[in-house]
C-alpha cells in the first residue's frame, strides 16, 4: 500500500475521530437527520475499507490476561501486542498474589493504559490487563473474564483491584454479579480471586446513546492504533472486523436489554466503589444564538430542522458529561466517593493526541493520583 492514501485515509479517519466527543454530547441522541447522515457516513465508510483491501492478512485481537515483558516502566506503557500473557506456554513466572487489573471499554484503541500502568509499578503493584474482542455482547466479554480470572486464581492469584474504563465497567460488573460468576460475593468467592476494590472510569452505568455509531468510535480505536506504530500500513485499520460484530453498541443503549438486567443487580456488598467522570465545559449560551441566526445554515437545512439542531444543542449542554458519558450516566451508581474533571471520555486516563479538542487536563489525567491514593490506602 503506498504511503499516501494511507496518510489520506488516515487523516480522514482522524477528523472523524475528532468529531466523535463534539458530536456525542446529547443523553437523548442526535435527532433523526442528524443520526440518518451518521449512519450512512458508517456505511460509506465500510464500503471503503473493503474496496481498499482484503482481510485475510489482519490479525485476530488478543484474549485474556497479559502483563508487561518487564518490571520496567516503559514496558508497561507498551502497546498490548508487547504484553506477555499472564498464564501460559509463554509465561516467564506464576501469577503474584496480588494485582491491579484493568479493564478497557469499547473501540479501545490500545493505549488507554500507556500511563496509569508505568504510575501502578513505579508504586510498587503488579498490573494486569484484561484483552477481549472489545464489541462483542458484553455477557460474551464477561464470560471470558471469568474464564480467565478462574485460570489466574488456580495459578495462585488471590486479590484484585479493578480499574475499568467505560464499557469496560459493565464488563466487570456483569461478572461479579451473575449467578455464574461472583454472584455478588467478592470477599470470598470459591474459586475465582477476591475483589478488594473497584474504581469506575466514566462508566455508563445507564448507558449512552452514542455508543451505536460504530464507524467513529472504531476510527479512533484504528487511527490511534495506526498514530502509535512506525508503519502506515492501513490494513491495521480492519481490526475492528475481528474484534466483534457490533452487538456491544446495541447493549450500551439506554433501556437496552442489557442495561436493564445489570441496573437492577445490587452493588456488591462491602465493595468499595470509586467514581471518576468528566464534564466537557458547557458552551457560552451565545452561541446557541449564532447557530440560529446563521443564513447559511437556515439556506442549507430549512428553519425547521435548524431549530431542530438548536434544541439539540441546547439539551446537550444539560447533561454534558465528557462526551461520550452523561454525568447522569456515570453517576447512576451509589457511593461517596465521587470526582468530576473537565475532560473528555478518554484524558481522564489518557491524554491522546487526537483527543486534544475536547478538554485534557495540562498536568496529566486525573484519574491516576486518585487511584494510586485510595489502592496506597488500602494496603495501609
Amino acid at each position: 500500500m503506498p504511503r499516501l492514501p494511507a496518510i489520506f485515509i488516515a487523516a480522514a479517519l482522524c477528523l472523524a475521530a475528532i468529531a466523535a466527543p463534539l458530536l456525542a454530547q446529547s443523553q437523548n441522541g442526535p435527532s433523526t437527520p442528524w443520526r440518518d447522515a451518521l449512519d450512512r457516513v458508517e456505511r460509506n465508510l465500510d464500503d471503503i475499507f473493503d474496496a481498499v483491501t482484503g482481510l485475510d492478512r489482519v490479525p485476530p485481537p488478543q484474549v485474556g490476561l497479559y502483563v508487561p515483558a518487564s518490571n520496567a516502566p516503559e514496558d508497561a506503557a507498551a502497546p498490548p501486542a508487547d504484553w506477555v500473557p499472564l498464564l501460559g506456554q509463554h509465561s516467564t513466572q506464576p501469577p503474584p498474589r496480588r494485582m491491579v487489573l484493568l479493564v478497557h471499554g469499547l473501540d479501545e484503541a490500545g493505549d488507554i493504559w500507556t500511563e496509569l500502568a508505568p504510575a501502578l509499578l513505579n508504586a510498587g503493584h503488579k498490573v494486569a490487563r484484561f484483552e477481549y474482542p472489545n464489541d462483542q455482547r458484553i455477557h460474551a466479554s464477561a464470560e471470558l473474564l471469568l474464564e480467565h480470572l478462574r485460570a489466574a486464581r488456580a495459578a495462585g492469584l488471590e486479590e484484585l483491584a479493578v480499574v475499568a474504563h467505560s464499557m469496560g465497567g459493565l464488563v466487570t460488573f456483569d461478572a461479579l454479579t451473575r449467578p455464574d460468576g461472583y454472584a455478588g460475593n467478592t470477599a470470598s468467592p470459591t474459586d475465582l480471586p477476591r475483589v478488594t476494590h473497584f474504581f469506575s472510569i466514566g462508566t455508563p452505568w445507564n448507558g449512552s446513546p452514542w455508543a451505536k455509531l460504530q464507524a467513529i468510535g472504531e476510527a479512533h480505536e484504528q487511527v490511534s492504533r495506526l498514530l502509535a506504530g512506525d508503519s502506515f500500513d492501513i490494513r491495521p485499520l480492519l481490526q475492528y472486523r475481528r474484534d466483534g460484530s457490533g452487538q456491544a453498541g446495541d447493549d450500551l443503549l439506554p433501556d437496552s436489554d442489557l442495561i436493564t438486567e445489570l441496573r437492577a443487580r445490587p452493588w456488591p456488598a462491602n465493595l468499595p466503589l470509586t467514581i471518576v467522570a468528566g464534564k466537557i465545559t458547557n458552551p457560552d449560551p451565545t452561541t446557541y444564538d449564532s447557530i440560529a441566526d446563521s443564513q447559511i445554515l437556515r439556506e442549507l437545512l430549512g428553519p425547521d430542522r435548524l431549530a431542530a439542531l438548536v434544541a439539540d444543542f441546547r439539551a446537550a449542554t444539560e447533561d454534558l458529561g465528557d462526551g461520550v458519558v452523561s454525568l447522569t450516566s456515570a453517576f447512576a451508581r451509589q457511593t461517596e466517593d465521587t470526582h468530576v474533571f473537565p475532560v473528555n471520555h478518554r484524558a481522564l486516563l489518557h491524554n491522546s493526541p487526537i483527543d486534544f479538542i475536547t478538554g485534557q487536563a495540562p498536568q496529566g489525567p486525573p484519574a491516576i493520583p486518585i487511584i494510586l491514593d485510595r489502592l496506597e490506602s488500602n494496603r495501609q
